[in-house]
């Protein structure tokens, strides 16, 4: 793998969650049960939808000369917040997805963030 550079790894970020997503399901579904299956796909497609959203928001805020308003970015924050409340709500009150799998899926973005840290801070490119 070449060296990891600022404008590529929010890209790499999210690929190597989809890939780590799409394995960690098919494990799921393949060596336990459906309900583990879906966990995981649940919990990961929550975790990278509210990745990319959120990096679009910040990039939003970003590019703008003028910055909006603290109360603009609070009010987005907390819609964003409260609309993945409701899901996890509806996805665990309704009984279909394990919740140690829906945990695991939750956590594939930071899996990704923590393995890339491990891997710019130990390898020395050329």
């Amino acid at each position: 793998m070449a060296t990891i550079n600022e404008t590529r790894l929010p890209t790499l970020i999210l690929q190597s969650s989809i890939f780590l997503l799409v394995i960690a399901t098919a494990t799921g579904f393949f060596f336990y049960t459906d309900p583990v299956g879906l966990g995981i796909l649940a919990g990961g497609s929550i975790a990278i939808i509210n990745f990319v959203w959120q990096r679009r928001t910040l990039r939003q805020l970003l590019d703008h000369q003028i910055a909006p308003s603290a109360g603009s970015a609070a009010v987005r924050y907390l819609l964003r917040l409260s609309i993945t409340a409701v899901i996890l709500y509806a996805v665990l009150t309704s009984g279909r997805f394990s919740i140690i799998a829906l945990l695991i899926g939750l956590s594939v973005i930071v899996a990704v963030i923590i393995a890339l840290t491990l891997y710019s801070a130990f390898y020395k490119g050329d």
